[in-house]
């Protein structure tokens, strides 16, 4: 094996790699595929023809591929933390609806369930309370004021 075909077998194998990190559509795998396919063949001693022939049809299957799956197998790969905005609500003033049975809160026009900060006043009806937290996307709240 010449010293080329081992650059390039190289960065074809990168080219494939650096496709699960950088979003080309396949284009960067299939590019790889189709160098290694090409060098491959001509370490074989098959004539140019045929092995570009072979590996635009290695680089297009790989595409096609990659165009299909790609995003199952980075999905699989690197799993995303869902992100839901419901931090936002932390600092929010709301309204206490209802102590009996639990704790709900009227927040941002909708009636949640919600828990009492440690240390804060037993909430009344009517009472406003601030979101201090979020535990597993239940609001914590601090009671400020009796209403």
């Amino acid at each position: 094996m010449g010293d080329l075909t081992l650059i390039l077998c190289v960065i074809g194998g990168i080219l494939v790699v650096a496709d699960l990190f950088i979003p080309s559509g396949g284009l960067l795998s299939g590019a790889g595929i189709a160098m290694l396919i090409e060098r491959g063949l001509a370490a074989l001693g098959v004539a140019a023809g045929w092995r570009w022939g072979l590996a635009a049809g290695g680089m297009m299957i790989t595409v096609s591929l990659a165009v299909r799956y790609g995003e199952r197998v980075t999905e699989r790969l690197f799993p995303a933390k869902i992100q839901t905005n419901v931090d936002r609500l932390v600092g929010t003033r709301c309204v206490v609806k209802k102590v009996e049975g639990g704790l709900k809160i009227e927040l941002e026009g909708d009636l949640w369930s919600a828990r009492l900060a440690e240390g804060s006043p037993p909430p009344e009806i009517g009472a406003e309370a601030t979101v201090i937290a979020l535990d597993e996307q239940t609001p914590v709240v601090r009671c400020s004021e009796k209403g």
